[in-house]
């Protein structure tokens, strides 16, 4: 027995030694369960689910474990993370402790993958950080994986609250790890980790890893964050109150958006206000995020204006200030989100503003969770039919764009059994019965409708009570006090709700002269064997200069609540207001041009016949130039914007208009259309006008209907 805890005391001198050595912090100490969780994994080899607050040091744990089991000779740990950028936030964590920690991602090239794989397979890692996806039918699944499984030395899953569908952000893919650890040794210690699981989320954590699964769980409240709502509805006045706000809180933030267009119009506007804000979404270039990261670790900019793809994992003690410009989908997510901040500092602003049309894009979110059966029946029967088929195949004979196809993709590998499978780059229809789960959908969409209402009331303060306490609530936490800090605790604390009318016409004049560029397609599609034109009947070569569009411009983005917004409700009504003309001329005079256009022509429409046409001539008018009905269509088609990828947005148009040599000018023409997306139809028309002699053709647009403009 003595010699048992003397082995204790020196496993945890060693263990508190690593944490100071991790933390920087020469009197650092374990905090509630920290230690002890480390010591499950380590002597008895345990299965935990950790729950603790976000910053409570859960990285620590499995890194210091990792560390005392390698020193004990056993093998390296696997470490299911969701998301690149937390994945660079732990292998930095992990160097502090001399660990040599590899990633093993789809963002990597073949020769990074390849010298990661020898690393493993020569056992000269101590750690490998995979996404979940690995596990399927990838070559680490598949190739990899099997070489190490009997000599894993700790099995982790980071954000374990998404292996339940039941939780806040469920992804399918986290159900492949269940499947995966069926197959490896059972004494394996294995930790899941998370700071948002509710009672339903962690008996149903339990429920699938077994029941040997311990559950480690610590208070989720947060002393340091001040909570509060601002009811400033539309997006000038929620623009106006961060320029007004902002530049008054100390330190630096994050102020999250839902869509990666509003990312980009917000952080847009507050540098136009001179604060140093940049935008943080998935369509970032990948080199430039760790960039945009380390200027927010290290206080160089104010704030990063960030969708979800800036959430779990980033780790920054100082961070000041979340500001939710747009609701999340539900409290948990929100606790989640607003708990990056606060970590390492006395007093952080927690700050919720919820928009006019955030309930119409969760509404659209919970819409597009799960693929639709159609389209699950169509790629099952396409894929069987094939006997094999490639990814840039399926978007020729399925009118889905790729997103979705790796969506559908994604769910259906997830589900067990699968109905598919990959073999090198081609999809096999595998001989498992499949029907799409109806039940489950149906009751996970009941479960976010609920979800959403709840932070509805939270944000109303209907019900009027301390506001860490509500989130606590919706967490399941046991120890639940008032916050003292919040605006219902402490109201004499709140920030300014009003904002001047000054600043509110500042965002609105910078909303509706945020004009749009419509870059011109650089060639013209090919079919998917990349040798015939997907315009035959035009006859289009694949590339030529001289056919192109010059750059052109749209006057807004969809709903932007400027121009947008008029140009959504003329939409609608059928007729596009008057009011539309005035700043339409505006942007025409003052857009660069090599060559100003003389003539206005428009896209016409068999469905909308005088929609487009009676703007494009009043609009004409107005410009004092004259305006040609130069372009007609041949026949019907379906509408355009119900085409989803590039093959059949392009085939949907050949052969679709016809152009009128009697009415054509050869001077540069504006090229008119009520909303711009993919692009191809000014693609197509211009390529027509320019091959008649048009000098040059300007594509100009009412709105843009791009998701990331």
């Amino acid at each position: 027995m003595f010699q048992t805890n003397e082995n204790n005391l020196n496993l945890n001198a060693q263990g508190l030694a690593l944490l100071r050595q991790m933390t920087g912090v020469s009197q650092a100490k374990f905090h509630d369960d920290q230690w002890e969780a480390i010591s499950e994994l380590v002597e008895k080899q345990s299965q935990l689910l950790v729950v603790q607050r976000t910053g409570w040091g859960k990285s620590a744990v499995y890194f210091i474990a990792t560390k005392l089991r390698r020193q004990q000779g056993h093998g390296p740990s696997i470490i299911i993370s969701p998301l690149l950028s937390l994945i660079r936030n732990q292998i930095e964590s992990a160097a502090k402790l001399g660990l040599n920690v590899v990633s093993y991602n789809s963002s990597m090239d073949t020769r990074e993958k390849e010298t990661t794989e020898n690393q493993i397979l020569s056992h000269r890692v101590d750690a490998v950080i995979i996404s979940p996806e690995q596990l399927g039918d990838t070559k680490f699944g598949q190739e990899i994986l099997p070489q190490i499984v009997g000599n894993i030395g700790l099995f982790v899953v980071d954000e374990a609250h998404c292996i339940s569908d039941w939780g806040h952000d469920f992804r399918p893919d986290y159900g492949r790890i269940v499947r995966a650890i069926q197959f490896m040794p059972r004494n394996m210690p294995i930790l899941a980790t998370t700071a948002t699981a509710n009672n339903r989320v962690v008996t149903d954590i339990q429920n699938q890893l077994g029941d040997r699964l311990k559950v480690f769980r610590g208070s989720l409240m947060r002393g340091s964050l001040h909570l509060q709502t601002i009811h400033q509805h539309s997006k000038s006045q929620r623009l106006a109150w961060l320029a007004e706000n902002i530049p008054n809180i100390q330190g630096s933030g994050i102020i999250y958006c839902k869509t990666t267009k509003d990312a980009n119009i917000v952080a847009d506007f507050l540098r136009s206000k001179n604060i140093n804000a940049y935008a943080y979404h998935s369509d970032i270039e990948g080199e430039q995020k760790p960039i945009l990261e380390q200027a927010l670790q290290q206080n160089t900019i104010k704030a990063l204006v960030a969708t979800s793809a800036l959430g779990m994992g980033f780790d920054k003690p100082d961070l000041a200030f979340v500001v939710h410009y747009q609701a999340p989908g539900n409290i948990v997510e929100y606790y989640q989100q607003v708990g990056r901040a606060g970590r390492g500092i006395e007093n952080a602003l927690g700050i919720l503003m919820i928009g006019e049309d955030d309930a119409r894009i969760q509404q659209y979110f919970i819409k597009n969770a799960f693929p639709k059966e159609g389209q699950i029946n169509t790629f099952l029967s396409l894929v069987e039919s094939q006997n094999g088929i490639k990814l840039a195949e399926l978007e020729k004979h399925i009118n889905c764009s790729k997103g979705r196809l790796e969506h559908i993709i994604k769910f259906l590998t997830s589900e067990f059994p699968s109905p598919i499978m990959k073999h090198g780059p081609q999809y096999y229809r595998t001989t498992s019965d499949y029907c799409l789960p109806h039940d489950k959908i149906e009751r996970l969409n009941s479960l976010k409708t609920d979800e959403w209402q709840r932070l509805l009331d939270y944000f109303n303060g209907s019900l009027n009570r301390c506001l860490m306490q509500v989130l606590g609530q919706e967490l399941d936490d046991n120890d639940i006090q008032p916050c003292g800090k919040c605006e219902h605790c402490n109201p004499a604390t709140k920030l300014p709700e009003a904002v001047s009318q000054e600043s509110v016409n500042q965002a609105s004049d910078f909303l509706r002269n945020r004009y749009i560029e419509l870059k011109p397609r650089k060639q013209f599609s090919a079919s998917n064997d990349g040798v015939r034109s997907a315009f035959p009947i035009y006859r289009f070569p694949r590339k030529d200069d001289n056919l192109l569009c010059d750059t052109g411009w749209a006057l807004s983005t969809w709903r932007d609540g400027a121009w947008g917004n008029m140009v959504a409700q003329g939409k609608f009504n059928g007729n596009f207001s008057d009011d539309l003309i005035a700043p339409m001329v505006q942007m025409l005079n003052h857009l660069p041009y090599d060559q100003r256009p003389t003539w206005v022509t428009y896209v016409p429409s068999l469905r909308h016949p005088t929609l487009v046409k009676d703007f494009a001539h009043k609009l004409a008018s107005a410009m004092n130039v004259p305006c040609r009905d130069a372009v007609s269509i041949v026949e019907l088609r379906p509408e355009q914007k119900t085409m989803e990828n590039s093959y059949h947005q392009s085939k949907n148009l050949d052969g679709a208009f016809h152009l009128d040599t009697n009415k054509l000018y050869q001077d540069p023409v504006w090229l008119l259309d009520d909303a711009s997306d993919s692009g191809w139809t000014f693609t197509v028309i211009g390529a027509l006008l320019r091959r008649t002699g048009v000098q040059k053709v300007v594509p100009i647009a009412l709105t843009s209907t791009k998701n990331n403009q």
